[in-house]
């Protein structure tokens, strides 16, 4: 199913009595994200604040993302896999390049209607709005000041007109600016180089608060460089989004519930931070670009949508797990191998990844990581550990077994010094550099271990059978009893 927007979203969780609405007046001062911490540990879905110290007129979202059932209420399914899946189907009879056939979709199977659509906007311009007056939360008590922490902010390829779709943080430094907190290796800050090499400093930006929560997923997931994430929300959503043109020709979701547009000044470096991150500890202040806003536009009775960070495991965790299920089949086109992947919650997403191989030649697990080190958001992986097919990556317990057994640490752990980390990290020296662990924890080739691996012990069929007769009968008495 496709929510129109962010209301329509609401509307669906009201009617599911599922949704929180919280009446009491509270403070965008730490009160909003500390109750919207505890609601996420504790699994309770998305809250609506009503009222809001100072910010008349103004409702505040969070929580939407409470945990893995979320994305079956948003999705329609519990099989997340099931949506690429069926997308990739579309093309195995392609015989051209992954990236190829992610660029070419409109001309090679004529997926036009998952493609945005120009339509009028729900929001007007508001001449007397400014970033003061939006109710930005503050996460944590020594944080930098307010932060937009669930806004998505849009800029446009210079050559290709793909247009980019991310979750940033945003400190508010005044009425006019605000800092963003892009990093190098950010589509954001891929796109801001590429204009910076045409000698143009000022990137046009626009960057939307409240929107559909499968555009809101979109933009914090790895979508795949090249690709427009406008369409890629158009494969999740299963139509195209209903997009609206900026007078600085960025494309913005018709009915987002707050729009600002403006530019990114290259040329003013500020210094952003401290910010309690997902980590769980507070990021150094450290210097990023600063947005100037031009123009703003607001629907009536808008909704600001914020989320709360801190230590796992909240929404990001449970964004990961979405990403982790939904891009599966698109890593299994990249790595054929592959059987499944598991980026645990408190793995932190980018801290550690598990994933399981049909494996056929020696060497074949050192090969995946590096495969696995080249795709994406999971080139930011700390830790990759390989098991075999018949090992649950989910059961962490298995994985442990799996570590335990079949790993000699002098001829199975590989150590990758020097290379792209998470900058958030906090135990990372030198920053965004560091070092990578990969783990072989597979059964090893005669050639890898220099004689037979050793046979697995197996019960006695009949004799299993009959224990397992006897068993039942012993267990169905004492149960009871």
């Amino acid at each position: 199913m496709a929510f129109k927007d962010l209301r329509d979203y609401i509307e669906f969780m009201r009617k599911r009595n599922k949704l929180i609405e919280i009446n009491e007046e509270v403070s965008v001062d730490l009160e909003i994200a500390e109750i919207t911490r505890r609601a996420t540990y504790n699994h309770l879905p998305p809250l609506l604040f009503n009222k809001i110290v100072n910010f008349e007129g103004w409702r505040v979202i969070s929580n939407i993302f409470y945990s893995i059932e979320s994305f079956y209420e948003i999705f329609g399914t519990n099989r997340l896999e099931s949506i690429s899946e069926k997308f990739i189907s579309n093309l195995s009879e392609i015989p051209i390049t992954f990236i190829d056939k992610l660029k070419s979709l409109k001309d090679i199977i004529g997926l036009g209607k998952i493609m945005p659509r120009a339509r009028s906007p729900n929001f007007k311009e508001d001449y007397f709005m400014n970033l003061a007056k939006l109710p930005a939360i503050k996460t944590w008590p020594k944080d930098a000041g307010r932060y937009l922490t669930f806004s998505i902010t849009i800029t446009k390829d210079p050559d290709t007109d793909i247009h980019n779709l991310s979750v940033y943080r945003i400190q508010i430094i005044n009425e006019k600016e605000a800092i963003v907190h892009w990093q190098a290796f950010k589509r954001g800050s891929i796109t801001a180089r590429k204009y910076l090499e045409k000698n143009i400093t000022k990137i046009p930006v626009a960057i939307v608060t409240g929107v559909d929560p499968v555009i809101a997923f979109t933009a914090a997931s790895p979508v795949p460089h090249g690709l427009d994430k406008y369409m890629f929300a158009g494969i999740l959503r299963g139509e195209g989004v209903d997009v609206t043109k900026l007078d600085n020709q960025i494309l913005v979701p018709s009915h987002a519930e707050v729009v600002l547009e403006g530019y990114v000044d290259l040329n003013d470096m500020r210094l952003e931070g401290p910010f309690g991150d997902h980590m769980g500890y507070y990021t150094p202040p450290d210097y990023y670009p600063t947005f100037k806003l031009e123009r703003v536009y607001i629907r009536d009775e808008p909704i600001f949508h914020v989320t709360s960070v801190g230590k796992p495991p909240l929404e990001d965790a449970w964004i990961g797990k979405a990403v982790e299920r939904i891009f599966l089949p698109f890593a299994k086109m990249l790595v054929p191998e592959l059987v499944d992947m598991n980026l645990p919650e408190y793995g932190l997403f980018t801290g550690i990844g598990i994933f399981s191989i049909k494996k056929y030649y020696p060497g074949q697990a050192k090969r995946v990581m590096m495969a696995l080190w080249g795709i994406g958001q999971l080139s930011l992986l700390k830790i990759i550990i390989i098991v075999d097919q018949d090992i649950n990556v989910h059961d962490i317990n298995q994985v442990m077994y799996a570590i335990a057994a079949h790993v000699d640490p002098k001829r199975d752990i590989v150590i990758i010094d020097n290379a792209l980390t998470d900058s958030l990290d906090p135990s990372v020296p030198s920053p965004p550099l560091g070092s990578k662990l990969g783990i072989d924890a597979t059964r090893k080739f005669k050639e890898e271990m220099g004689k037979e691996w050793p046979e697995e012990v197996k019960s006695d069929e009949k004799i299993a059978k009959k224990a397992e007769q006897i068993l039942s009968k012993i267990i169905k008495k004492y149960q009871s009893s």
